[in-house]
């Protein structure tokens, strides 16, 4: 585990992102994602509210319980500055942030356990002379809800709904705080995305080193998802400039329609390579060029002299899909199920003290 490790943590604070990455950049040139439009979860989807009224305390940052663990080192990519974050607060903001107040309890605790874990294993990880994080353990964008969100802004994302949202995300959160998911003992790299393409994807197929527990499992749920498939239209233009400001040594010319070869699939059947312009292409860095939303896609050039190009899935597709956790939640799984089966080979376990 430890010689797997350190490869996957050079990808650490994009990992961490991605899951929500995607809901607030543009997911192709014809469309924007986010507030709105963007698929399930997403933090701006309408919440619940079960007409309970928010306790007067604890506010974040007062419980006494914040101290049971060291706080956490957080670049704030916005301001610039490396804020002391208690782990308690940074996990209700991470889950305000991953998920709408709408999906169910278990999905909600699922996704605590999951960031609570990852959060510590970068921790446990983190290069203190790294000068680009300026001693932080990992980045986030509070303000953009990149990461995770304050309480500051889970009133403003929240409105009228701000004291009954609270009131339920404390209940859970604090329920699960004192687990963590743990391999060989230590704390689980518990990465997570929006929704799978059916399968979740295995770590080396993205990042090039394998991760026991982060494998291609089976994730059928996600195909109910409304949000599961996506097709735009891209102009030849835009794909061109896309593709040689990614791939400086790809020549496009000639027929469109032959710039792009067939893709070859990984086993969870995203794209693992596709030739452009006769250059084989990685398919997550074909994804990143043209900020799809997955790198299951498919990509055609039609008779309207256009590429449409369909998607499955949101994110990296690699450990807990949070529409996934979602429908299974609805389905009666507990969190301890729904994490045992993106994560297998963990085990729940007592966070640091």
């Amino acid at each position: 585990m430890k010689k797997v490790l350190p490869l996957v943590l050079l990808f650490a604070v994009l990992i961490y992102i991605l899951p929500l990455a995607a809901l607030f950049f543009p997911s192709g040139k014809n469309e924007e994602s986010g507030s709105g439009t963007a698929p399930a979860p997403s933090a701006s989807a309408p919440p619940v509210t079960d007409g309970t009224q928010a306790p007067s305390a604890p506010q974040p940052g007062t419980s006494a319980a914040d101290d049971a663990e060291p706080p956490l080192l957080i670049l704030d990519e916005n301001t610039g500055e490396v804020a002391e974050v208690s782990v308690r607060d940074f996990v209700r903001g991470a889950v305000a942030a991953e998920m709408p107040m709408t999906y169910p309890d278990e999905a909600l605790r699922a996704q605590a356990v999951a960031a609570h874990s990852y959060a510590l294993a970068v921790k446990a990880q983190a290069d203190p002379d790294n000068e680009a994080l300026k001693g932080a353990y990992f980045s986030a964008n509070p303000t953009q809800r990149l990461g995770y969100i304050t309480d500051t802004v889970m009133r403003a994302m929240w409105g009228e709904d701000y004291e009954a949202n609270r009131t339920r995300l404390y209940t859970v959160v604090d329920s699960v705080l004192d687990e963590i998911l743990l391999y060989d003992g230590q704390p689980a790299m518990a990465c997570y995305h929006a929704i799978s393409g059916g399968k979740t994807e295995a770590a080396e197929a993205v990042w090039g080193a394998a991760v026991p527990y982060l494998v291609s499992v089976d994730s059928p749920l996600d195909l109910t998802s409304p949000d599961y498939e996506q097709t735009i239209t891209v102009t030849k233009q835009e794909v061109a400039e896309d593709i040689a400001a990614a791939f400086p040594d790809i020549v496009l010319e000639g027929d469109a329609a032959g710039w792009f070869g067939t893709p070859q699939l990984t086993a969870a059947g995203y794209v693992d390579s596709i030739t452009i312009g006769g250059v084989p292409c990685k398919g997550t860095a074909v994804r990143a060029a043209l900020r799809l939303r997955s790198a299951s896609f498919t990509i055609t050039w039609t008779e309207k002299h256009l590429f449409e190009i369909t998607t499955r899935g949101y994110g990296h597709g690699v450990g807990l899909s949070q529409y996934g956790a979602n429908a299974l939640a609805l389905t009666g799984k507990s969190y301890q199920e729904i994490l045992s089966l993106y994560y297998p080979g963990t085990t729940l376990g007592p966070a640091p003290r």
